[in-house]
């Protein structure tokens, strides 16, 4: 199984010959679209939504996620291989998500900023390669399109059992975004906005499912929130919920939290545990 992940749109060709391309070399890949609409160049949403997609797979599928400012210069692409999934990708920080939780990561992001780009080895129990043999990739390469020229052969040959050091040489480190755990200060935890969806609701990196039977109040661009709603139409109608994948999040009843509280990716988020 192969997941494409792209800001790349439905209006043009672009998904259809990265398809193509696999299909050629693997007629037998299923090929799984995850998210076509990542908002252009922004390797933070990207990342995102592929780290919310990937563990819905099995171990053995590859993911290919292109979000790709910087094609043509002398980024690395890289492929990932964790215990979840193998990983295709500009070395940009769009996988992130599969190796966050380790105390290597920890390590290399404390003291940065918010969503800042930074190399992280790459943790024990994965390995990384740089995607440095030619004969894998497409006969003739773009500058502009690595997508199809070299992330989709590269994943219909790994679809076909090549090994992952085919591919090239071993990588140490790797580029990833900085979205440290949530600071802990007395009673409080203070934690950001890492998304906002398409109904406008705040998803932040607070684990909501430790809050759940807590008394507390929540903090975001100077409105507060008392207490955890169970559903988008039970509290007030600005509420603090548990999502479905265990984060706190902000929403609006029937509205864009984003837009009536004026809030965007970055903004701290405070919770007060009260006794």
């Amino acid at each position: 199984m192969i997941t494409l992940t792209t800001d790349f749109g439905a209006r043009d060709s672009y998904v259809a010959e990265m398809k193509g391309v696999v299909l050629g070399l693997n007629p037998r890949a299923v090929i799984v679209d995850v998210s076509h609409e990542i908002d252009p160049q922004n390797t933070v949403h990207g990342a995102f939504v592929l780290g919310r997609a990937y563990p819905s797979f099995s171990g053995d599928a590859v993911h290919v996620a292109v979000v790709d400012p910087g094609v043509g210069t002398s980024r690395r692409a890289i492929l990932l291989v964790t215990p979840t999934g193998r990983f295709l990708a500009p070395d940009n920080g769009l996988l992130t998500y599969p190796v966050r939780e380790n105390h290597e990561y920890d390590e290399a992001v404390r003291g940065r900023r918010f969503l800042e780009p930074v190399e992280a080895p790459v943790p024990a129990g994965c390995a990384a390669f740089e995607l440095s043999n030619h004969s894998l990739w497409r006969a003739t390469l773009s500058d502009t399109f690595h997508g199809r020229d070299v992330f989709a052969p590269v994943a219909a040959h790994l679809s076909l059992g090549v090994a992952p050091e085919e591919v090239g040489e071993r990588l140490q480190s790797m580029v990833c975004l900085c979205i440290p755990r949530p600071q802990e200060r007395g009673n409080t935890l203070a934690g950001h906005v890492v998304h906002v969806d398409r109904f406008g609701n705040l998803i932040t990196t607070i684990d909501g499912e430790a809050l759940r039977q807590r008394s507390l109040e929540v903090s975001v661009k100077g409105h507060r929130i008392r207490g955890i709603s169970r559903s988008y139409e039970e509290g007030p109608d600005t509420l603090a919920i548990v999502g479905s994948h265990g984060s706190l999040e902000v929403a609006v009843r029937n509205g864009s939290a984003a837009r009536e509280l004026g809030a965007q990716v970055g903004d701290e988020v405070v919770v007060e545990l009260r006794r």
